[in-house]
């Protein structure tokens, strides 16, 4: 038959392992919280990524309604036509010279 002081003894051992795993328990759901898949490193990584996308994807709006305004202006500009065939085409209009400078 066991003691008082055994009890005593039991009983402080139970508290210390039920703290000890509280603790462990704890430490499991701070590190979990931080580190995982769910975590707030990864939320703020997604986060940072989701921005990064957001200003590619108004770069590439502004660029697509810069081409659109280009290819307006093909169909209906003769200007822009000749510009586009002066300068990357090197083409010229009947007795116009034309000179190639070509880097060293």
């Amino acid at each position: 038959m066991a003691g008082p002081r055994d009890e005593r003894t039991d009983v402080g051992l139970r508290k210390k392992a039920a703290g000890l795993a509280s603790a462990i328990a704890l430490i499991a759901l701070v590190v979990g919280s931080l580190f995982g898949d769910r975590g707030i490193l990864h939320l703020m990584t997604q986060r940072q990524r989701a921005e990064a996308l957001a200003r590619e994807l108004d770069s590439l709006r502004d660029e697509n309604a810069r081409l659109a305004a280009d290819i307006a202006a093909l169909r209906s500009d003769p200007d822009a036509i000749e510009r586009i065939a002066r300068e990357e085409l090197g083409l010229a209009r009947p007795g116009e010279t034309v000179f190639l400078i070509r880097p060293r």
